[in-house]
């Protein structure tokens, strides 16, 4: 986005926002300058979507991916769609296309873990001899 500052126009991304605890107000917000032909680090939230159709248990390891890119390759949000995978499914970021975007350098390994699929499982408690209502005499 651009802001002007006392006549100044700039090129800017947003990067974090502050809340006052108790009233919850805005108390801070913080841009980056940016210039098109530099690039800058930025992270890509991740998001899962369908997770409440599962039947397997969904474990989310990252919630964000950090990344150096021109402003012009920037991505805003990566969304995962989990309806339908089976258990022992694993995402990684090398299943995504950012991993395969020449234009973005990833700032942690390809091989990291952001999704697993595990199935549920029930527990069955065995009862004791006192739950049976036995009794040693």
């Amino acid at each position: 986005m651009t802001i002007e500052v006392e006549d100044e126009k700039y090129n800017v991304i947003f990067k974090n926002i502050t809340h006052e605890p108790v009233r919850q107000q805005v108390e801070h917000i913080e841009f980056q300058h940016i210039v098109a032909d530099e690039a800058v680090n930025s992270v890509v939230k991740v998001v899962l979507t369908n997770k409440e159709k599962s039947q397997s248990i969904i474990q989310q390891h990252i919630d964000e991916i950090p990344y150096k890119a021109l402003p012009r390759n920037f991505v805003q949000e990566i969304v995962i769609d989990v309806d339908g995978m089976k258990a022992g499914t694993i995402v990684k970021i090398e299943d995504l296309d950012i991993a395969k975007n020449e234009d973005i350098k990833l700032a942690i390994p390809e091989d990291t873990i952001i999704v697993t699929v595990a199935e549920k499982k029930r527990m069955v408690m065995e009862e004791t001899d006192e739950e049976q209502g036995s009794s040693i005499l």
